[in-house]
């Protein structure tokens, strides 16, 4: 069963890529999950767009990120090395298969190891207009960007041992200030050039397709599991699945509010252990890891959806809250637009002629 499961997603990808996956897919890795090993600022408008056009103790980087309406992706960082000197570029060209999240994330890792490399002096700052990055950049949490992050991370913890304090700070984009636009015009000119070498994977933040990990085996116990429950459980485990936060961030709910208890923001880990909609399916759950002697998660500990997920004695457990919190059934209008947009949803389980992929419910 697993097995055809996988020849199925293969044809699927197939099908749906507009280029060849065969580089693999975006790793991710367990990790000691901390904080960012240096300073973020994201001020109002009106002070940071003062602040960008200040000069600043120590070396500025830029950085920007670009995604063509061809499908392809760059990075650029500019330095200006002496006020009123020439500009230096990096162009980092990504090529298909990412998304101008990861092109952000690329352009400040780009931008904090170059900063290793010319060993200039007095602290580091860099300037990037993306808060989606700059908010990725708080946490090494395994999901999308993640491999750009840990990078990030690390020389940035480098640079504090030789003395030299990191800042991100956000900038407002398209704005007027010199060092964005800089940073913006190599982005640009790096999305259209040839992929660069290490970059024949696909981004986990790619959001047309389910793209699964290297060291995510298909799950067993979810290939014999309904189709429309395996789809949320692929679904949530990934996080691309039709719950507020989601939704809202892909525009297709106005608000990432829970619909089942109202409370501000829906994520999974909300669903699995905060909402009061979901009591009856949570208690199945708890049962279930006690059985197993898995530890049941805490208010203190950071990400208990991603080792839940990551336990395949907890499956069973899993699938028998989403099946008692309904969560395959409830919204299903909302649940299919996610789909459309995110194509992790049962038309993907459906079963094609011989070889059943999922069993039928």
């Amino acid at each position: 069963m697993p097995n055809r499961l996988g020849q199925r997603l293969a044809k699927h990808l197939a099908q749906r890529l507009s280029r060849d996956p065969s580089g693999g897919i975006e790793r991710t890795e367990q990790c000691e999950l901390k904080g960012f090993p240096g300073s973020i600022r994201v001020l109002d408008n009106e002070e940071a767009l003062t602040e960008a056009n200040q000069q600043r103790l120590g070396t500025t980087f830029w950085s920007d990120g670009s995604r063509l309406d061809t499908g392809r992706a760059g990075a650029g960082v500019a330095l200006q090395a002496v006020p009123g000197g020439p500009w230096e570029h990096v162009e980092v060209p990504m090529g298909h298969g990412h998304e101008a999240f990861d092109a952000e994330l690329m352009g400040v890792a780009t931008a904090l190891e170059w900063a290793l490399e010319r060993q200039p002096l007095g602290p580091i700052w860099v300037l990037l207009d993306a808060q989606n990055a700059i908010d990725r950049l708080k946490s090494a949490r395994p999901g999308p960007g993640q491999a750009l992050v840990l990078r990030a991370h690390r020389a940035v913890e480098k640079l504090a041992m030789r003395g030299q304090p990191v800042t991100i700070q956000w900038v407002p984009g398209h704005s007027g200030v010199v060092g964005n636009e800089q940073a913006d015009q190599a982005a640009k000119r790096a999305a259209s050039k040839q992929t660069a070498p290490g970059f024949e994977h696909l981004s986990l933040a790619d959001g047309r397709v389910y793209k699964m990990p290297r060291g995510w085996n298909l799950d067993p116990v979810a290939g014999k599991a309904p189709k429309r429950l395996a789809s949320r459980y692929y679904q949530l485990k990934t996080g691309h699945a039709p719950i507020g936060t989601y939704l809202h961030r892909i525009g297709q709910r106005e608000s990432p509010e829970c619909q089942a208890c109202k409370e501000p923001h829906e994520t999974v880990r909300h669903v699995l252990f905060g909402c009061r909609g979901r009591r009856t399916g949570r208690r199945a759950l708890y049962r279930a890891l006690e059985k197993a002697g898995v530890p049941l998660p805490t208010a203190a500990e950071e990400s208990p959806e991603a080792r839940l997920f990551a336990e395949p004695i907890v499956t069973q457990g899993l699938l028998q809250f989403m099946a008692e919190a309904n969560l395959f059934n409830d919204n299903e209008r909302t649940a299919r637009e996610a789909e459309s947009s995110d194509a992790w949803g049962w038309d993907t389980l459906e079963e094609g002629g011989p070889g059943v992929t999922l069993e039928d419910e």
